[in-house]
């Protein structure tokens, strides 16, 4: 399960019922409840190397596991105030989904983000580099390439590591747009299509705009999963946590239901190349 987080009001709030005014906002009272239910629930926060292994060669995670997701560059402060205190006590990490232009804003952010960085817990990816001007039909490839390359650049000058993640600005993807991220060498990419989980070889996509929810990019004609992952909004993740939980239940019975044929299946096509199962 990803998550998604766009801004967090810390103004205090006690209750449900003293919401933010603006609907796109959290309060820091349904970021606690989120996150305890989360926990309540078995989940474990991973990281984008731990989800990369996950999605390209099945390397094991936690049974439920969530990828937090906190986009557009946010300050140290932020993630001290919000997020360490899930680090200190469940060792949860959270991707700070950094946007590279080096304006003032950026440049203000940068150092307590590379040590942030340094510490371990916040794991920074590529947001772009513009980032206001979402990936689209009508981008040029040298805009692409631009807000593909630059972000790479700046990583490696400032944080010493290569993004393998790309945060679609925006929400903004093109085919395109996906095969020079792959060229480039990112290996995910993440949508704000709130589609569903995830699982190893099962990614949930559509081939087809929905007028209902015209934002949603259809993510079939990039025939590229891992480029196009889905994210759950902040503000409504809490209510799809069992659903979750029951796509992971019903994936678990599936298997156990045919794993004696999917063991004589490789016995049969895998074994005399790949050698018995470990």
């Amino acid at each position: 399960m990803t998550i998604m987080f766009h801004s967090i009001n810390d103004t205090p709030s006690d209750s449900i019922n003293n919401p933010t005014p603006d609907p796109n906002q959290m309060s820091e009272f349904r970021l606690r409840t989120l996150m305890n239910k989360l926990h309540d629930e078995g989940f474990t926060a991973i990281n984008t190397t731990q989800m990369v292994g996950f999605m390209e060669h099945n390397a094991k995670i936690p049974e439920r596991s969530v990828l937090l997701v906190v986009d557009d560059r946010h300050y140290a402060h932020y993630f001290d105030i919000f997020f360490r205190q899930y680090w200190t006590k469940y060792g949860w990490p959270v991707v700070n989904a950094w946007i590279s232009l080096d304006d003032s804003t950026g440049l203000a952010a940068l150092p307590d983000n590379i040590a942030l960085e340094n510490e371990g817990w916040v794991d920074h990816q590529a947001h772009g580099f513009i980032h206001n001007i979402p990936i689209g039909p009508d981008s040029t490839e040298a805009y692409i390439l631009d807000e593909l390359q630059k972000p790479i650049d700046v990583f490696q000058q400032y944080f010493h590591k290569k993004p393998i993640a790309v945060i679609w600005p925006g929400g903004g993807f093109t085919p395109r747009a996906a095969v020079v991220a792959r060229q480039l060498g990112y290996r995910l990419g993440f949508t704000i299509n709130p589609r569903g989980p995830v699982m190893f070889n099962w990614v949930p996509l559509a081939d087809t705009l929905d007028d209902q929810r015209p934002i949603w990019i259809p993510e079939g004609p990039v025939k590229d999963p891992l480029m196009v992952l889905p994210r759950y909004w902040d503000t409504d993740a809490i209510t799809h946590i069992n659903e979750v939980i029951q796509v992971g239940h019903e994936a678990s019975i599936y298997a156990e239901n045919n794993k004696a044929t999917e063991l004589d299946y490789y016995d049969i096509v895998c074994a005399p190349q790949f050698g018995p199962i470990p």
